[in-house]
């Protein structure tokens, strides 16, 4: 059981990790192109994300009950992700955006000290 739990988080982490690596790549280019990016590739992979969750969930299962009870539910959070998805990758976007200029800013600010 433990395996399953700790496999079934994995789509939960992939679309941070996976937004942060596009972010990493494109935190350079303009604005205009940045966002634009991140967003479109985030909410793919937000949905194939969960997707792929829900797809692990059902087939891998330990138990009858698990099975079952993953089965019964609407679908409301692959139909969530496939509308609002980039919405997620949005505020993953901005929060990154603002940590980078402030990182960006501290370390001109300490460089100019020393």
């Amino acid at each position: 059981m433990q395996q399953y739990e700790i496999i079934t988080t994995i789509p939960a982490i992939l679309p941070i990790l996976s937004i942060l690596i596009i972010f990493m790549f494109v935190k350079n280019l303009k604005w205009t192109y940045r966002y634009p990016i991140v967003v479109i590739g985030g909410w793919v992979i937000v949905f194939l994300s969960t997707i792929l969750f829900w797809h692990y969930s059902f087939n891998y299962a330990p138990t009858k009950e698990i099975q079952q009870q993953v089965a019964m539910s609407d679908g409301a959070p692959v139909a969530f992700s496939y509308i609002f998805g980039w919405v997620y990758a949005l505020l993953l976007m901005v929060v990154m955006d603002v940590l980078h200029k402030l990182y960006v800013y501290l370390v001109g600010k300490y460089r100019r000290i020393r």
